[in-house]
């Protein structure tokens, strides 16, 4: 395959109506670089002691491990169990987890726990590559998350990128607030995260706001 490079663009905030950001993303900061990449979006349990903690946890375990999404998911979901075992004031923290990597042929591998989505906007149609893993009904109850239970059923995606293809990560402190065709126009638009974000902050959203937009050129 031709070559090409990664040009990601991440921002998280606290949203208004929250006194902290539970949310953690990965990287961190925007950037450019070749393949092989990982990026990552986790979102802290709101109403749960030590959310922001959990999703900490979370990315640093995607900072030190590198292979098998499910083994790192597992991984990062036994260090928040370990946490809690000595931190008992923390039991009940949880996260969201949705980490991806890319390799030098444009595959992408998905890991996926939670309701945090992958998008991929390729020749002008949008996708929602994830599914989220919530109760029937209950849009805010999850059926599993990260230090909520010992086994999980993790979702692994595999999915072909080309050249010219955009992906996002998001929380659903993004999503709910706005509808899919916004997110297609947006990401048609070549929208950065920063300025997706700061528009949802102008909706004086329930949540925190996480996004990663990652261009493949």
């Amino acid at each position: 395959m031709k070559k090409f490079k990664l040009v990601w663009s991440s921002r998280s905030e606290c949203g208004p109506n929250r006194k902290k950001n539970e949310d953690s993303i990965y990287p961190p900061q925007s950037g450019s670089d070749t393949p092989p990449f990982k990026a990552a979006v986790c979102d802290g349990l709101g109403g749960h002691v030590s959310g922001e903690i959990a999703s900490n946890i979370a990315i640093r375990t995607l900072e030190e491990v590198n292979g098998n999404l499910s083994n790192l998911i597992t991984n990062a979901n036994k260090k928040i169990l370990e946490f809690q075992d000595d931190n008992p004031e923390s039991i009940g923290m949880g996260t969201t987890m949705t980490v991806i990597t890319i390799d030098e042929e444009a595959f992408m591998k998905i890991g996926h726990v939670g309701d945090s989505r992958c998008y991929v906007l390729s020749d002008r149609n949008l996708v929602q590559v994830t599914e989220d893993q919530n109760v029937p009904g209950y849009q805010n109850v999850l059926k599993q998350a990260l230090g909520s239970n010992e086994k999980l059923n993790i979702h692994e995606i595999d999915f072909q990128l080309q050249i010219g293809d955009v992906i996002l990560l998001c929380s659903d402190g993004l999503y709910n607030e706005v509808g899919e065709e916004y997110i297609k126009k947006k990401m048609q638009d070549g929208i950065s995260a920063e300025s997706l974000v700061s528009e949802v902050l102008l909706l004086n959203p329930k949540d925190n706001v996480s996004a990663i937009v990652i261009n493949l050129i």
